[in-house]
């Protein structure tokens, strides 16, 4: 199968290094220098979106600000099924529902990821053994899903369906909540982190998490849901139930 990769960053360069012997892999990224890795790397890069988008399939890895205005730019110039990996799907779900007909959208979001950013950072084995959420929008049709699952597979992933209001639900209290607490905790722990052991730096990793990821996922639907369950119990920590 011929797959267009948008985006060489942390999770579609793993993408990409992790296919790369099974599929025929075009990976295009707005950064050259981006692109000049990939090619040390081994990838085959493309400077040009329309040349990603001649494919059967195109995974959207792009920053989180840039998926729906990339699915803009393809819709229409393409009869690729477009997987997007992004982490939050409720933008995505919105932007299906006015796509132009024909259009196939997806999404497909690895629980997996690092403080690390960018292709440097990279790992064909990043993904294997983590599940994948498989997200349908109103423009998913059974080729699309059918791409969608056998890409997590292939991945080393468990492809899980769900819709898009559990997913962004989910998606609060598993990455929101934790991200949020880490910074809190850095911040409270600030004047005696210097002599912090594993225990302390292991539950502020997350607050190493890129700026512009950190305030996506803080801004996400229900994350104020979310920290209210998870302040609820910790007041019954505290109270020692």
């Amino acid at each position: 199968m011929r797959i267009g990769i948008v985006g060489l960053g942390l999770i579609g360069g793993s993408i990409a290094l992790a296919l790369r012997h099974a599929h025929d892999i075009l990976g295009f990224d707005t950064d050259a220098p981006t692109r000049a890795l990939a090619e040390e790397r081994g990838l085959e890069t493309v400077d040009r979106l329309d040349a990603a988008l001649r494919a059967d399939a195109v995974i959207v890895a792009t920053p989180l600000a840039a998926v729906v205005p990339t699915l803009e730019a393809a819709a229409g110039r393409t009869d690729a099924v477009l997987v997007e990996v992004g982490s939050l799907k409720s933008a995505v779900a919105a932007f299906a529902e006015r796509a132009p007909g024909g259009v196939r959208i997806v999404g497909l979001h690895p629980m997996a990821g690092s403080t690390a950013t960018g292709l440097a950072a990279a790992d064909p084995a990043l993904l294997r053994g983590r599940p994948f959420l498989v997200v349908p929008t109103a423009r998913s049709d059974e080729r699309a899903m059918a791409v969608a699952g056998d890409l997590a597979r292939e991945l080393g992933g468990e492809p899980t369906v769900c819709s898009v209001e559990w997913h962004d639900r989910a998606i609060a209290m598993l990455s929101a909540v934790p991200l949020a607490v880490a910074l809190a905790l850095a911040r409270a722990g600030e004047d005696v982190a210097h002599v912090a052991g594993p225990g302390f730096e292991g539950a502020t990793r997350l607050a190493a998490t890129p700026p512009a990821l950190a305030e996506a996922l803080l801004d996400g639907p229900r994350v104020k849901d979310a920290l209210a369950r998870f302040r609820a119990a910790l007041d019954e920590v505290e109270r020692g139930r």
